[in-house]
């Protein structure tokens, strides 16, 4: 059983990251699958926003961390999807238990939507993100012994962290993201 269990936002740091260093369009890197697998494997901390943050909280990836459990949060985008499977068997690879919590986003490039369109799907999306961490989080916590669950809002979209950062202080359980410039985990107030 889990003692300790993190709750990530999905964002697509990966494939940019990839893309930067490749030289290449975004749309372009997410056809380059296995080359981001390894690009993950080889880096991982340089590779990817959430495994940096996560490692930065918990250490994982320099010493065995056993009971370490990650829900996956992420859109149901075809470059969400490609991320979170990647980050899924790249922390499974490291003995990690992993769990994906999929929510609706919308596929279509912004110029194909009308501001309205987008502004419903981003307001049911958040919704959605909102109502399953919860019904998760109650789910995790009805374990026995239930683990310490602490939520990561280092990957996704400013919204997603915002939705993420109003549920820990409901919830009452510690947040944290990523500081960009001293690249540690800093525990949201």
């Amino acid at each position: 059983m889990p003692s300790q269990h993190h709750i990530l936002t999905v964002g697509i740091s990966l494939l940019t990251n990839f893309a930067r260093e490749r030289s290449l369009e975004v749309d372009t890197a997410a056809k380059h699958h296995p080359a981001l697998g390894h690009f993950l494997q080889k880096d991982p901390r340089k590779a990817c926003a959430e495994i940096n943050s996560l490692d930065s909280r918990t250490g994982f990836l320099e010493r065995k961390t056993s009971g370490l459990a990650v829900t996956l949060a992420f859109t149901t985008t075809g470059k969400g999807k490609l991320c979170a499977s990647l980050l899924e068997k790249e922390l499974k690879r490291r003995n990690v238990a992993v769990h994906k919590l999929p929510v609706r986003g919308a596929d279509a490039p912004g110029r194909d939507l009308t501001p309205e369109f987008a502004v419903r799907e981003c307001a049911a999306a958040l919704s959605e993100l909102r109502q399953r961490v919860i019904a998760h989080v109650a789910r995790l916590q009805k374990s026995d012994p239930p683990p310490r669950i602490e939520l990561n809002c280092t990957g996704g979209y400013k919204a997603e962290c915002a939705v993420l950062y109003e549920l820990g202080r409901t919830l009452r359980l510690p947040v944290y993201y990523l500081h960009e410039t001293f690249k540690v985990a800093v525990e949201l107030p």
